[in-house]
């Protein structure tokens, strides 16, 4: 029998998100895979009328750029639903397998990072690409994540090798050239971490019965904690409210 517990909550910004870094215990996955596993399921909304989208100013590469545009760092739907927040179980040291891609693409199209908000598996391979007509100055910042500031010719790629992405926690990308592109890279400590889509809902699964503290995390609107109890085989749901 599925079991339903609500958590309601209203977040106000009190944080100002620095990128950091993480080191936390090793994950392990339970090789029997996570019986009678529960689950936190629910929906980011914002508190509030969404204010408009800024619009940025193109001054570089206007032809191969394109012109100006809607900044995509706060995508609020219809009826509120915030896209992008990062959803993680903080602490997990055992539970369902990865089911991250063995490697990962960060593309450069149309001077926009593709995606935004991309979530790693720590020590994971794959390539930064440039799919756009001119070059672009790819630079990372981050607290021993992964840092490099490379420039990328039109139509190649810059290859990231395994152990590369040195341990987990939080990537900003940016481009030195074009200084209106803008991403973030969350190197996950478990499988346990989403992102909610363009409605602002998400689920996590296969979760061991437990206490945990779910992090809730957006680029512009903060961070904070929750407590969530998970039953086996039931959902807790989590409603959360974010302010500017």
């Amino acid at each position: 029998m599925k079991i339903l517990r609500s958590v309601t909550i209203v977040l106000t910004c009190l944080f100002v998100f620095t990128a950091t870094s993480v080191s936390a215990a090793k994950y392990k996955v339970q090789k029997s895979g996570v019986k009678d596993g529960g689950s936190i399921s629910g929906r980011i909304t914002l508190d509030g009328p969404a204010p408009a989208r800024v619009m940025l100013k193109i001054d570089e590469d206007i032809e191969a750029c394109g012109g100006d545009r809607l900044s995509d760092e706060l995508l609020v739907s219809g009826d509120g639903g915030v896209k992008n927040v990062v959803l993680s179980i903080e602490k997990m040291k055992s539970g369902k397998d990865w089911d991250f891609p063995q490697e990962f693409t960060y593309d450069q199209k149309g001077c926009t990072f593709v995606t935004r908000i991309l979530l790693i598996k720590p020590k994971m391979a794959g390539a930064i690409l440039n799919s756009d007509s001119i070059g672009h100055n790819f630079h990372t910042i981050s607290k021993g994540v992964y840092n490099i500031n490379k420039k990328i010719q039109p139509g190649s790629k810059l290859v990231v090798k395994n152990n590369k992405i040195r341990k987990t926690g939080m990537v900003r990308a940016k481009c030195d050239i074009h200084s209106w592109m803008g991403g973030y890279w969350v190197v996950a400590e478990s499988p346990y971490t989403v992102l909610t889509d363009k409605d602002g809902n998400f689920s996590i699964t296969d979760i061991p019965a437990g206490d945990y503290t779910l992090k809730i995390w957006h680029e512009t609107l903060g961070e904070t904690t929750q407590k969530v109890s998970v039953t086996a085989g039931g959902n807790s749901e989590v409603k959360a409210a974010l302010k500017i």
